[in-house]
């Protein structure tokens, strides 16, 4: 006859009793989950529905925290802009754009869709404000009128953002081509490079243009990028 089991721990019983609590349903917990379904499939999946469905939550249970989908995408805007805050800035103004243009790499990679919300004019929220006043901090320390200082940062952000849409829509390009027809991108490929070694193409080659054909490294351009602006920025204000 087979030994009785032992009874359960008393915390497992009283799991095996109760259900789990639900978690409450919050604006952050909203957003959260919004940014999340943004991130792996778009702006366009987001939906108050959707939401609801992630959340395991009635639809209108979210209106009791969010008044509109309008109202959820200014959100998670701020949210994302929150994510580029350096904290203390430093007192060196070329250090201290490349810790926010870094800072807003990073975030626009890893929530693409803030290019989107960027562009539509999002107004502005708590964290966008901070980020204004840390650019502002930024550059408070140069020899010139707020107007360069306004342009300088807008030079360095409009860099950024450009470089991260580049990135993207060739990582994009990319993995539609292999996934669609490797072989004929292959062939392309090929095809470069033999008018390349062929001494067809003189200027492109001198370039390094095969370089491009094996995908340059985004964050190495990205940073080479930077420092350029950053020196003609530098050369043309100790004009």
């Amino acid at each position: 006859m087979p030994a009785p089991r032992p009874p359960a721990q008393i915390w497992l019983r009283d799991a095996e009793k109760k259900p789990p609590t639900p978690r409450p349903l919050t604006r952050e917990r909203i957003v959260a989950a919004a940014m999340a379904v943004a991130d792996a499939e778009g702006l366009d999946a987001v939906s108050i529905r959707r939401i609801a469905g992630e959340l395991n939550a009635r639809p209108m249970s979210l209106y009791t925290h969010i008044g509109s989908k309008d109202d959820l995408l200014e959100l998670m805007h701020d949210a994302a802009a929150e994510e580029t805050l350096v904290g203390d800035v430093p007192a060196d103004w070329r250090e201290a754009l490349r810790l926010m243009a870094r800072a807003n790499r990073a975030a626009a990679l890893r929530h693409p869709w803030l290019l989107a919300t960027r562009e539509t004019g999002c107004p502005i929220g708590p964290a966008s404000l901070k980020r204004m006043d840390e650019a502002a901090a930024a550059v408070r320390g140069l020899d010139t009128d707020s107007a360069t200082r306004r342009a300088l940062v807008l030079a360095v952000d409009t860099y950024t953002f450009g470089q991260v849409a580049a990135e993207l829509s060739g990582a994009i390009r990319r993995r539609t081509t292999e996934a669609a027809n490797a072989e004929r991108r292959e062939a392309a490929t090929e095809y470069v490079r033999t008018q390349l070694d062929a001494g067809t193409l003189p200027h492109l080659a001198d370039t390094g243009f095969t370089g491009l054909l094996d995908h340059d490294d985004p964050a190495e351009s990205f940073e080479r990028g930077l420092e350029w602006l950053l020196a003609g920025a530098a050369a043309s204000l100790e004009r």
